[in-house]
């Protein structure tokens, strides 16, 4: 208990993306998603969130057609997410990789929100 009181931002970070990988994942498929991982990259400050596209959203044409969309909704997840409030207070990236069920290898969307991003208000 006493070293989580000396724990630094960076090793927090670490920890609860290994507990909530080791106790949750993978997720059942929720609205075609299931979460793979998560995981703290130090070396960039990037939280990274590893998925796994299911069913209709597991489509190449459709991610592509609604990539704004989808990025966008990403974002406002981002922005509201109070869990994560410590490590946007801190400034980390959020990261989100988002493979294809069907073809295990294929990257369907790949985004990363910045500091930047996440406390601006403007529409692109």
């Amino acid at each position: 208990m006493l070293s989580s009181c000396q724990e630094s931002i960076e090793e927090r970070a670490e920890r609860e993306a290994r507990e909530y990988t080791l106790k949750y994942c993978p997720t059942p498929p929720q609205n075609d998603v299931i979460t793979d991982s998560i995981v703290y990259h130090s070396a960039t400050r990037t939280y990274s969130t590893y998925m796994t596209f299911t069913g209709k959203l597991d489509d190449a044409e459709i991610i592509s057609a609604h990539d704004g969309d989808i990025s966008e909704k990403m974002l406002q997840m981002v922005r509201s997410n109070t869990g994560i409030r410590v490590y946007k207070d801190a400034g980390f990236s959020f990261e989100y990789v988002c493979r294809s069920q069907k073809e295990k290898d294929k990257t369907l969307l790949h985004i990363t929100f910045t500091q930047k991003d996440y406390n601006s208000d403007n529409k692109e």
